[in-house]
């Protein structure tokens, strides 16, 4: 219904029909106040009807469908009128009235779930805050089930160690209090990292080649033309080797090399994501 619809008086803000205009929603303690609306209860009524959902009744009427006070009061003035919506669905594949009827039925949650075309023991949980919230008597159908830990076959592959190199050593620092930054282009460094308030440039590196008891790692770059790294274009080598042991490798101790054995910078080592346990001593002997 467009503007041209309505009367004059309501087009300009003031009300002279009242009776088929709803109010605005009033305050708790029952505010007398009220601006006119435009909508009248006729078309909220069929709006409720038709509709899924509280967004679907706002678009119906014509407002502001995003905002959750408008919700609020449209369903104030549903309720004001009795007007039924136990058939709202909103995002679940099932309404109220669908809960009541498998409440009234199942002789217990997973049946319920069932007969809702719910599956898994998850869905049971949400089920109960519904049935809660509508007053259902649901003792009879006992505890919900407790979902199952989820069974994930995932485990550490090495293969995938260059792709997570970055992000290994972007936690490393962040969990030591450093601000990490990203660049937005490629360049010669893949990380900028506050270290005692100075900005250094971070060139990560991984490594899977074992050398006998040791790890060769390349320092070379895939850059045609510029295959090592010097002092002007960053400040320390973040070496990540097979078995995640970190290493924090001033550029100047291995510049112009195209490839180093970890062994031999085992003082640059650091320790890994998070440090060792505290030791447990047990009870003190004044104890």
């Amino acid at each position: 219904m467009g503007p041209a619809a309505y009367p004059a008086s309501v087009r300009n803000g003031v009300s002279e029909a009242p009776d088929r205009l709803l109010p605005t929603a009033q305050s708790a303690a029952g505010d007398a106040m009220a601006r006119p609306r435009l909508y009248s209860e006729d078309a909220l009524i069929r709006a409720v009807a038709d509709a899924r959902s509280w967004r679907a009744v706002l678009r119906a009427l014509g407002v502001n469908a995003t905002s959750g006070a408008m919700i609020r009061s449209v369903r104030a003035h549903a309720d004001r009128l009795k007007l039924d919506y136990s058939h709202f669905r909103g995002h679940r594949g099932w309404s109220d009235a669908d809960l009541q009827a498998a409440v009234a039925c199942a002789r217990d949650w997973s049946e319920v779930g069932a007969r809702l075309g719910l599956v898994g023991g998850s869905s049971q949980s949400t089920l109960v805050r519904h049935a809660t919230r509508l007053g259902l008597d649901v003792t009879r159908l006992g505890a919900p089930e407790r979902g199952k830990p989820l069974e994930l076959a995932l485990s550490v592959n090495p293969d995938h160690l260059p792709r997570a190199g970055s992000m290994l050593a972007a936690a490393w620092f962040t969990l030591r209090g450093c601000d990490v930054a990203w660049p937005l282009e490629p360049c010669r460094y893949d990380l900028l990292v506050t270290m005692s308030g100075a900005v250094n440039r971070i060139q990560v590196k991984t490594t899977r080649l074992r050398a006998g008891q040791t790890w060769r790692i390349s320092l070379s770059s895939s850059r045609k033309g510029v295959p090592t790294y010097d002092t002007d274009e960053i400040d320390y080598f973040f070496a990540i080797d097979g078995v995640l042991n970190f290493y924090l490798i001033p550029v100047a101790e291995v510049g112009g090399l195209h490839a180093i054995h970890l062994a031999s910078y085992s003082a640059f080592r650091v320790e890994g994501l998070l440090p060792p346990p505290a030791p447990d001593h047990g009870p003190s002997a004044a104890a």
